[in-house]
């Protein structure tokens, strides 16, 4: 009797290894459950199953998208074979219709999908290294970066820290509330709307209509929609011309569209844009096909580049009109956007969406807005903003000397030029050469002078008069904050500041 009542004691262990084994206590089968329902110890987790799912859901769209690819390959080799040539040519043209016009809208579709809070994460960190405010106005940083430390010593000095945040909001407005990363250390509340949808869904429409007089599907039955009515032909239109326009607005609208994809700066504001250039290359070729230009291919030719470059209608509509009516308006801008290094024409025309025509509009912009809208990179949008500020100060035209003076260009170099000549191409850089201690640095004041003025000491006055000047700009403290950035190896904070 003693071994059997001793043998059932024998099993108290098993109860002290459940409790490393057991999930916590939200994980626990309720009270009254049968042991024998309770899962074992090879059983897989939740977290296991959970993962497995989306291993076969991933499978399944992946199977989806094979199939889709076959079908598409299908449906496009059966014509071919089965079907007569007037009818292989009519399917031809109507999936170039259906293709080319729903291919920018599928870009769209497919940024929606992968846009996530790495977003975030830059634009944030951005604004630390620019310093575009307080550390404790701006939004909470990643917890991997050294600002979160920074960030959180401030914060807590506030008399009533609160959870809302200006700049947090302007991020939602353009990408959601989902794609904040650290939207966890804030209450939860109404989210922000967000682009909508019809942007696009109107420029798929335009394209549709552009690509079908393109294309020009002809259609098997005699469907006449006026019946016997006639058909006056007015306004007359060069239907040829338009037909380049609209292929020259498709070429330029795709490589941008594309560009900004891959730059992850695809917003429906795009489509806007590209809206509004096709109707403006429509309205501008078909005015300037009023103008006697030479033969038709020319015309054709020419609308193509209004398509690509709508400047050039304007510029061939006010040289034609400058001969018969005078006091036409200059549309070219005093400080233009292409003479900045590293500026291309898409970079123009995405700068042009946010309002900035100019480089004034640049140098006085607010970098918050810049960042979030443009995302281009902030090492080439504050290099833009630095060659803007010394462009606005800096003459042109070269200095006036003496005859004889060995200083004296020999060429017709600007100041902006000749400045390139000492490797100054930005406000920071004419600040940190002018306020260099080097043993050469009376040579070089000396040599810059010669560059702003007659003499030396009047020279000397317009470089302090420009520097002081260029100190007025509250771009220029966010700039000279960048590129005062610690970015050597021995930063502790190096790794974990980039994104």
């Amino acid at each position: 009797m003693a071994t059997d009542v001793q043998a059932p004691r024998a099993r108290p262990p098993l109860p002290e290894r459940q409790p490393r084994v057991r999930q916590p206590a939200e994980d626990q089968p309720p009270k009254g459950q049968p042991t024998e329902a309770r899962p074992a110890q090879g059983q897989p987790t939740e977290a296991q199953q959970a993962q497995g799912q989306q291993a076969k859901s991933r499978a399944l769209l992946s199977a989806f998208y094979v199939t889709v690819l076959l079908a598409t390959v299908t449906a496009a080799l059966l014509p071919a074979v089965l079907f007569q040539p007037h009818s292989r040519i009519f399917l031809l043209k109507l999936a170039a219709v259906a293709l080319f016009a729903s291919m920018p809208g599928l870009l769209y579709v497919q940024f929606i999908r992968f846009k996530g809070p790495s977003l975030y994460d830059e634009f944030v960190i951005n604004l630390f290294r620019l310093r575009i405010d307080r550390y404790c106005n701006l939004p909470a940083p990643p917890r991997h970066t050294s600002y979160y430390v920074q960030w959180l010593a401030e914060r807590e000095k506030l008399h009533q820290p609160g959870t809302d945040n200006l700049y947090r909001r302007k991020f939602e407005t353009v990408y959601g509330e989902r794609a904040v990363s650290t939207r966890a250390l804030f209450a939860t509340r109404r989210p922000m709307r967000s682009e909508g949808f019809y942007p696009v869904v109107l420029a798929t429409a335009l394209l549709c209509i552009g690509w079908a007089i393109v294309v020009e599907p002809e259609l098997y039955h005699n469907f006449n929609l006026l019946g016997s009515l006639p058909f006056s032909g007015q306004p007359e239109l060069p239907y040829q011309a338009l037909q380049f326009g609209f292929i020259g607005a498709y070429w330029f609208i795709l490589q941008d569209l594309t560009r900004r994809y891959f730059r992850q700066d695809l917003k429906t504001a795009a489509y806007v844009s590209a809206s509004v250039r096709m109707v403006v290359v429509t309205i501008t070729v078909a005015t300037v096909a009023l103008v006697p230009l030479g033969s038709p291919a020319q015309l054709n030719v020419l609308a193509f580049f209004i398509g690509v470059f709508p400047q050039i209608g304007v510029q061939v509509l006010k040289s034609f009109l400058g001969k018969v009516i005078r006091g036409v308006p200059n549309l070219s801008a005093k400080f233009p956007l292409s003479d900045l290094d590293g500026l291309t024409v898409w970079d123009q025309a995405r700068l042009l969406e946010e309002g900035i025509e100019d480089m004034h509009a640049l140098a006085t912009a607010n970098l918050v807005d810049l960042l979030l809208g443009t995302r281009v990179s902030v090492n080439t949008l504050v290099d833009w903003v630095d060659q803007a500020l010394l462009y606005l100060c800096v003459p042109g035209k070269p200095a006036q000397r003496p005859a004889g003076d060995e200083l004296t260009a020999s060429s017709e170099l600007p100041v902006r030029g000749k400045l390139r000549m000492f490797g100054i191409r930005t406000a920071t850089d004419l600040i940190r050469v002018w306020n260099c201690a080097g043993p050469n640095a009376p040579l070089v004041r000396k040599h810059i002078s010669a560059v702003f003025g007659s003499d030396e000491e009047s020279g000397q006055a317009a470089v302090e008069a420009i520097l002081t000047a260029m100190e007025g700009n509250p771009n220029l403290v966010h700039v000279k904050a960048f590129r005062e950035h610690d970015w050597t190896a021995g930063n502790p904070a190096r790794s974990g500041d980039r994104p």
